[in-house]
């Protein structure tokens, strides 16, 4: 329906990037779900179509240009316009010290996490400029504003995330584009899951002020709220959702 809110999410096909799309579909929105996961991006869209929601998936490597702005311009020729975009698609920490890390990690976590952020703003203002509306949420992490050891090449990237955030917002803030960045605390998606079945002091040890996990629904519902038009006066701020992390 040209008259529903449009939205994107890359990396909308597991973890926070579903919970994303889910909480956006029950708020009525039409969500294009890109991601590199073909099987699980389909199923999912093919379940929201089936319980009369309204999605479409696209597969998108964020680090190819040509693929972020044909999501995009699907999303438009879908819906007729894009009103947010909640920018999930990235990459964890490698898990080496500096001293130890290959270029080879360097490169995939920042081409994925920092490039491929760079192109989906890009894109995603471009569609929005038209129209002088629009939301866009980058999921940066703690690791933006807090070192985590053995993770310097995500560290920078979300760092780089963060203040690519600020400088874009400041860049549409008279077109009423408004940019932020949530930053997830640790957060139980597979990929958590994985990691603690490998290293189960992960899900042992006190690493923050609030004693658990946060769960995916927490994040996509923070994600939905910054691109609402509830949230309508903020934009440039890196927002943690995070247990307690960064404040301890």
């Amino acid at each position: 329906m040209k008259d529903q809110k449009a939205a994107i999410v890359t990396g909308g096909a597991s973890g926070i990037g579903q919970a994303t799309v889910e909480r956006l579909v029950r708020d009525g929105w039409a969500v294009v779900i890109g991601d590199v996961n073909e099987e699980a991006g389909e199923a999912l869209a093919k379940a929201i179509r089936a319980a009369n929601g309204q999605a479409l998936f696209v597969r998108t490597d964020v680090r190819d240009e040509a693929a972020v702005e044909t999501l995009v311009r699907r999303t438009v020729e879908a819906f007729g316009h894009l009103d947010g975009a909640v920018n999930s698609a990235g990459v964890p920490q490698s898990g080496s010290p500096i001293y130890d890390m290959s270029e080879a990690d360097w490169n995939l976590c920042n081409d994925v996490n920092l490039r491929g952020m760079f192109f989906c703003l890009k894109h995603q203002i471009r569609a929005m400029w038209p129209n002088a509306h629009g939301a866009i949420v980058a999921v940066s992490s703690p690791a933006g504003v807090k070192a985590l050891a053995n993770s310097a090449a995500y560290c920078a990237s979300k760092a780089g995330v963060n203040g690519l955030v600020r400088a874009a917002a400041l860049d549409c803030a008279e077109r009423n584009i408004r940019i932020n960045a949530l930053m997830p605390g640790a957060t139980l998606t597979p990929l958590a899951q994985k990691a603690i079945a490998s290293a189960p002091l992960l899900s042992a040890k006190k690493l923050w002020p609030m004693d658990r996990w946060g769960t995916p629904e927490e994040m996509g519902a923070a994600a939905v709220w910054m691109i609402s038009d509830d949230a309508s006066f903020m934009t440039g701020a890196c927002m943690a959702v995070d247990g307690g992390m960064t404040a301890a």
